[in-house]
């Protein structure tokens, strides 16, 4: 059996800053999102000095939406570590994550105007 990198395929290399802000930042939003599921209120800031919060069931969607993020970010630090020539699948699953993302973020802006 052939090694993948006869075939001309080299695994994505991430550096070490990168992987450490993405690990970061993914624990962050879930840190954040179970904190303002546990206060039920999410602060989201706007222009000058206005913001936006949301309870009750725009919390939790939004959440979906921070995890989503999340799962994102992970997904360029786990691709670092796999050799595997599946490149394919990890962008087909950013793709997915990030557009669940929007719409989990477009309905808890919804959920918070029909509040």
């Amino acid at each position: 059996m052939k090694d993948l990198r006869d075939l001309g395929f080299r695994p994505n290399r991430i550096p070490v800053s990168a992987r450490l802000l993405h690990a970061g930042l993914s624990l962050f939003l879930v840190a954040y999102g179970g904190h303002c599921v546990l206060v039920d209120d999410l602060f989201i800031p706007r222009e000058r000095g206005r913001e936006l919060h949301l309870h009750g069931l725009g919390v939790w969607i939004m959440c979906g939406a921070l995890v989503m993020a999340a799962l994102n970010l992970l997904s360029v630090v786990v691709d670092h570590y796999d050799a595997r020539n599946n490149e394919r699948q990890y962008r087909s699953f950013a793709n997915s994550t990030q557009t669940l993302g929007w719409i989990c973020f477009a309905l808890a802006l919804l959920a918070a105007v029909l509040h």
